[in-house]
């Protein structure tokens, strides 16, 4: 994983301040240490510069394991420990956006996502693990923590940057808090923001479960050892910590959105959790909903535990959520409505799919490969399947890399694939035009007789290439060989999402329709029904183009630019930052010239 250097920092205060924002922490000028044996319990002391994998399971014979990985290889993670010396910038004061770890402006110690020299670097990675293993994703649980030191109730937070502009912070774990898990893919490696209250040691307790792909279930756990300022001369063994649940004390019922102020971005998962102290093990919940625009709050039949989790769609933008503690089948307790917000990312790159073939026979394997157009760090994929005649696409179990295979069917012939590249927090980045599948029909069967006899087909014709926001366009599909008793629907499904909905009272062979700016990208499907009402045939504009009103082209972003440079906002400073170098040389440059011609006009001119 390669993460761009920092700048080196004016002032601590105004480095963490970035954090918040999704920038870069600032660097120390202090070169990386050797890792060195040294009084900490016997442990190896890994410090300065150094990069550690404090979380790094693997799953060999059957059994996982939990390691730490360093820069030297694999190790136990009992004789490690992580070292956040007192430094210009790992102490810092604690910026509002942190409140909930303790009060603003107090000192603070920070080991950051992006690398600072003076202090160890850690992270954790699923790298360790083969594609293929498991069933699922790697889990991390916190278990709780023990401290060694002078501070009366220490604490600490892992965090990332998160929300819509990435300006918000982001809780991953917290003591006492509602997160106290991650999750991520098999080959993830990830980085977050480490920060303490107070100097001394801290033993972190870590549990790593996953599943095989035979269905087993496996975990371990491991203690990871930070020591915050000064390496003392001797250890004394840390002592547990109490934490408390953070529904302790509390009077009703409490609501909280697993990303900062319940903002998505599509490709997520929504999870709101419910807690409060009259809550049970098993005590049961009734969700209600609201989505933007509609006037009185449902229930949600198939939610009925703490967590409500359903998938970001932008319908949901704008959504109120409450839940109900049951007792006796009554509602006890009532939640404060959550309203969720949802968006969708920019595309930072263009994600094209070939299969290896035009048509496929029943029994043959199709395989798909995918491009990245400019190529990313990103590997992370996930592939879609949906046949014909179904209303939403569905994610081909375990399809997590840049290539997949499909077992062909009679049923696949015109279902359509798509692949997405999502990033490290499980956000779409890109997803692909969809591919068509042509399976050709057994024509040993009646089946396939009448199906090569006349087969239905349908097309779709644009009145144009692309269309202002706002702007009417007119599409007419365009049906062979389906007899006199059939009917057209039409649907439309946005960029990045499953389900398709269908366009109201419209069930010609023309859709005349008025296109939102929220429909660029989007998928437009022309079903085609026989008399008893099964879709026969589909046609489809993969990928909509939808421009700005009073736009003529449409605005580039780095999967459209020929140069294939982003222009997301996280790319900007790194531009800027490019940018001083060549400035520097110049003006350097232009000193020279200057001191050169005075020092010859010095020497021709008068003594």
């Amino acid at each position: 994983m390669t993460l761009p250097l920092g700048r080196v920092a004016r002032r601590a205060r105004s480095a963490l301040s970035l954090l918040s924002s999704g920038g870069v922490l600032a660097l120390a000028l202090a070169a990386p240490a050797n890792a060195a044996t040294g009084p900490a319990d016997g442990r190896e002391l890994v410090g300065a510069g150094q990069h550690v994998d404090a979380v790094y399971p693997v799953v060999e014979d059957g059994r996982l394991d939990v390691r730490s990985l360093t820069d030297e290889g694999e190790a136990d993670p009992d004789d490690l420990a992580l070292h956040i010396p007192d430094t210009k910038t790992s102490r810092i004061e604690l910026p509002e956006e942190y409140a909930f770890l303790g009060t603003p402006g107090d000192d603070a110690w920070i080991s950051p996502q992006t690398q600072d020299k003076s202090v160890v670097w850690p992270g954790w990675s699923f790298e360790g693990i083969e594609p293929g293993v498991l069933k699922g994703t790697v889990a991390m649980d916190f278990e709780g923590f023990a401290y060694a030191g002078e501070a009366k109730s220490p604490t600490f937070a892992v965090t990332q940057p998160g929300g819509f502009g990435d300006k918000k912070v982001s809780q991953l774990i917290v003591p006492g808090s509602a997160f106290t898990s991650v999750s991520g893919e098999v080959g993830a490696h990830t980085h977050a923001n480490w920060i303490f209250t107070d100097q001394g040691t801290y033993d972190i307790d870590f549990n790593v479960h996953v599943t095989l792909a035979d269905g087993k279930a496996l975990e371990d756990s491991a203690t990871v050892r930070f020591i915050v300022g000064p390496v003392p001369d001797r250890q004394d063994a840390p002592v547990a910590q109490k934490v408390r649940h953070y529904s302790e004390g509390t009077d009703g019922l409490l609501l909280t959105p697993n990303k900062v102020d319940a903002e998505y971005f599509v490709g997520q998962t929504i999870n709101l959790t419910a807690a409060s102290d009259a809550a049970e093990e098993d005590s049961r919940y009734r969700w209600y909903a609201k989505k933007k625009g509609e006037s009185a709050f449902t229930e949600d039949p198939e939610q009925d535990t703490a967590v409500y989790s359903t998938k970001p769609d932008r319908a949901l933008d704008g959504t109120q959520v409450y839940a109900e503690l049951l007792k006796d089948g009554k509602a006890a307790q009532k939640s404060e409505p959550t309203t969720v917000h949802v968006r969708a990312l920019d595309p930072t790159t263009r994600l094209t799919v070939t299969p290896d073939r035009k048509t496929y026979s029943e029994g043959d394997t199709a395989r798909f490969t995918s491009e990245q157009n400019p190529k990313t760090d990103d590997e992370h994929y996930h592939w879609y399947l949906k046949r014909q005649g179904e209303s939403s696409y569905e994610w081909i179990e375990e399809s997590r890399l840049a290539d997949q295979e499909l077992p062909v069917t009679a049923g696949l012939d015109g279902a359509q694939v798509v692949a997405r590249l999502f990033d490290a927090d499980h956000a779409v980045l890109a997803e692909s035009a969809p591919v068509t599948l042509s399976v050709e029909a057994d024509t040993d069967t009646d089946a396939g007789k009448a199906g090569a006899a006349s087969p239905v087909s349908v097309g779709i014709d644009q009145d144009a290439e692309r269309y202002a926001a706002g702007a009417k366009a007119t599409f007419t599909a365009q049906v062979r060989n389906a007899g006199k008793d059939y009917s057209v629907s039409w649907s439309v499904r946005q960029n990045s999402e499953n389900p398709f909905t269908e366009i109201a009272d419209v069930h010609g062979r023309t859709l005349e329709q008025t296109v939102p700016a929220d429909w660029n990208g989007a998928q437009v499907l022309a079903s085609v029904k026989n008399a008893d009402g099964k879709v026969v045939a589909e046609g489809t504009v993969p990928v909509l183009k939808v421009t700005a009103a009073g736009k003529s082209g449409v605005r580039k972003t780095a999967a459209e630019s020929e140069s294939g440079s982003s222009s997301t906002a996280s790319a900007v400073p790194w531009a800027a930052a490019a940018v001083v170098p060549v400035v520097l040389v110049a003006l350097v440059g232009w000193w020279l010239v200057r001191r050169r011609k005075n020092g010859t006009a010095d020497a021709d001119g008068p003594r």
